[in-house]
């Protein structure tokens, strides 16, 4: 057995075995973001550290800190300008330049997911107080506050903008300016939590994952529920609709990845583990997800087949 030390060096409080060797540092990514383009990837570790790739010059590669506490989440505005950061606090940052930081929140309440409105004005974020809030992206002024959801669950924009989706317990949709309650999307409160929240413009529907493993979807305009996954093993920690095909992708952190075809019925693995969040890409049947070694990957669907993947250890 070793013996655990700590060393206190120029680089400050390090962690070291009995044998003089530090431990394996924990690549392991928990969070990735890719931009409307795909220009962009950011990917984030459980500590909190963030690296952003600038795919149009191969080589750039900048750094967030971890400085926040455990990072939560990442998403990157539709206009490709800002990268949101949630952790113990909320924070944005301008991708093109230096990373110029712009704190919204410095409060220490614990951030989960957050989402840019389409018009990249307003964030939506879950509190550690189980609220669901609506904030100026430029200022952090609070401009919407609904109650309540947990801090497992996803909050969203539909599409439009018009209507905030909200997951947890007990799934609702509101409206986005007023925050007025249209429907709840389940009878009663769930026993499982849904988590991950994604949108299937084909069929208009609102698609949530569930700790009862499945995946169900919802048509967005009438409330109604058109279909179900047959399930995995595990949590649903989060879906991505793969652009141009007919397939769903789901998995649960560290766990392999699913394929849905919701027209069929058909289910498939694809193979890979992940230990992030599901992201698809822009183009046809390509998924991105976070590997336990520091890498993103890039997958083809169609040929089921890993085509790139990205170093940002």
């Amino acid at each position: 057995m070793f013996a655990v030390v700590f060393a206190v060096g120029a680089g400050g409080l390090g962690l070291w075995l009995g044998n003089g060797r530090r431990p394996k540092a924990d690549y392991r990514i928990v969070s990735i973001a890719v931009s409307s383009s795909g220009r962009w990837i950011a990917a984030g570790t459980r500590t909190g550290a963030v690296t952003i790739l600038d795919r149009d010059n191969p080589g750039s590669v900048r750094r967030i800190g971890a400085h926040s506490g455990e990072l939560n989440d990442l998403r990157f505005s539709p206009d490709e300008r800002l990268l949101a950061v949630a952790n113990r606090n909320l924070s944005v940052y301008s991708v093109e330049g230096s990373l110029v930081q712009r704190a919204l929140r410095s409060d220490g309440r614990n951030y989960g997911s957050v989402r840019f409105s389409p018009d990249a004005r307003r964030l939506l974020t879950i509190t550690g107080s189980a609220t669901i809030e609506l904030l100026n992206a430029e200022s952090g002024k609070l401009q919407l506050k609904i109650c309540c959801s947990t801090i497992y669950g996803e909050t969203a924009f539909s599409p439009d903008g018009a209507l905030i989706i909200t997951a947890g317990h007990w799934p609702a949709v509101w409206n986005a300016t007023s925050g007025k309650l249209i429907r709840r999307l389940t009878s009663d409160r769930e026993f499982q939590t849904l988590r991950p929240i994604e949108f299937d413009p084909v069929h208009t529907w609102v698609l949530m994952g569930s700790q009862d493993s499945r995946i169900y979807a919802w048509n967005l305009r009438t409330g109604q529920r058109t279909a179900t996954a047959r399930g995995q093993s595990g949590y649903v920690d989060s879906i991505a609709v793969l652009e141009g095909s007919p397939w769903i992708a789901y998995s649960s952190a560290g766990g392999p990845v699913r394929l849905w075809n919701p027209e069929n019925g058909i289910e498939r693995l694809l193979g890979p583990k992940t230990t992030s969040n599901l992201v698809a890409g822009a183009q046809p049947y390509s998924l991105f997800i976070g590997t336990d070694t520091g890498l993103v990957e890039q997958w083809n669907i169609a040929e089921e087949k890993r085509s790139l993947k990205y170093d940002l250890r």
